[in-house]
């Protein structure tokens, strides 16, 4: 694994493009409740990337490896809290986009983003942006956490370890800060969780609530999380690491070789029109072709 901040222009250039694999954390600063710090979303991205990376080279498979500095911001609604860096999706996309078109201009074929923050509207911008680079340079980058946060609704199978599939169907919905997150960091560090997270209550929500900004405030006021972060422990998050990282694993492989990677391209709400980055410009694009069209017929019409 190399850091492309310690190589030089030149052996950026002798790369075997072909053979590059390029990985790039893509989340937020942002709050996590009470127990943990702001870089979560990122410390999470770049373990999973981290352990990705090193399965990849103990499989004995000709690339090279190469990792980026995270991208510190996401989109994000959650209001009230110092120390979230939120951006509008619209930023998010293009930003996306301008790195994506500088990586794909270097000659790498295969960029992979770790999208490592949940909301949707991130994920989905940052899929749009894939698509655009891929449509205009040929096929060189995949965002495939979309489909991971959205595996049940793709009918993806993420070979969940018997404990996780059993606290995933008795505490759903652990949306923010949860046993999941917290778990998770209790495994990349302990020291970074506060000691008092047991002692959080439970914050419950439903899902379809999600979609609604001012309910999940409302909810997490005071605290910051939603779910159960008393429930967590390290072993926990040893199973939640390694299944994020194997994911990570199987979908980099496959795109790399381009066989069957398609269906981890895109979050399962990216068809959704009013979550697109282009929802506005698209209404307003149909509106003037409508308004057009009545305008010609007008003028045909009483010539």
């Amino acid at each position: 694994m190399k850091d492309i901040l310690k190589m030089t222009w030149k052996e950026i250039e002798a790369l075997p493009k072909d053979k590059t694999l390029l990985f790039l954390t893509f989340a937020p600063v942002e709050e996590h409740s009470h127990h943990m710090p702001l870089g979560v979303d990122i410390f999470l991205g770049d373990t999973w990337r981290n352990k990705a990376i090193e399965m990849i080279s103990k499989s004995n498979l000709d690339y090279q490896l190469l990792t980026m500095p995270p991208i510190p911001f996401a989109q994000g609604t959650v209001e009230g809290f110092p120390g979230n860096l939120h951006v509008s999706q619209k930023t998010v996309y293009r930003v996306a986009c301008e790195i994506l078109n500088k990586t794909a201009s270097w000659g790498i074929k295969n960029t992979i983003i770790i999208a490592s923050h949940g909301e949707p509207k991130h994920l989905i911008a940052i899929e749009e942006a894939c698509d655009k680079i891929n449509k205009k340079h040929g096929l060189c980058a995949i965002s495939p956490m979309g489909a991971f946060f959205s595996y049940d609704e793709l009918g993806i199978d993420l070979n969940f370890p018997v404990e996780m599939e059993e606290m995933l169907k008795k505490y759903p919905k652990d949306f923010h800060a949860g046993w999941i997150e917290t778990s998770a960091m209790l495994d990349i560090d302990e020291n970074l969780v506060k000691k008092d997270y047991s002692n959080l209550p439970d914050i419950k929500i439903e899902e379809k609530e999600m979609i609604f900004p001012k309910k999940v405030n409302k909810k997490i006021a005071g605290f910051g999380h939603l779910g159960y972060p008393r429930l967590a422990n390290k072993k926990l998050g040893e199973l939640i690491n390694k299944n994020a990282a194997e994911y990570i694993y199987k979908v980099t492989l496959a795109f790399a070789v381009r066989q069957d990677f398609e269906k981890y391209q895109h979050h399962s709400l990216h068809k959704i029109p009013f979550l697109r980055t282009n929802f506005t410009r698209n209404v307003l694009r149909v509106f003037c072709i409508i308004i057009c069209s009545i305008i010609v017929y007008i003028w045909i019409r009483y010539k």
